[in-house]
């Protein structure tokens, strides 16, 4: 946001905040980030717990994809994806 924008005229009454405010203000920043951390935390738990009972593919396909899939084209599937990661290597060389 620009300030140069913003016609704002400072108010010579206002004293600015108490001590109190603040402390208010700081523990309230404090208990949003805490509930932000919690929560990403249990997305990386759920996230964790999935590859551990589906594997990787997991993250990249749905169950009902999964199971549609044999082996075969699983390596299938496999080997595209590292000849196209080996290729696009070989051009940033």
């Amino acid at each position: 946001m620009d300030n140069n924008n913003l016609n704002v005229t400072p108010n010579p009454e206002w004293k600015g905040l108490t001590l109190e405010e603040l402390r208010f203000r700081r523990a309230m920043a404090l208990v949003r980030c805490q509930l932000s951390r919690e929560a990403m935390q249990t997305s990386v738990e759920d996230v964790k717990e999935q590859v551990n009972t589906n594997g990787v593919r997991s993250l990249l396909f749905t169950n009902k994809t999964t199971m549609r899939l044999k082996k075969v084209d699983m390596l299938l599937l496999g080997f595209k994806a590292a000849r196209t990661i080996y290729s696009l290597w070989r051009k940033m060389r």
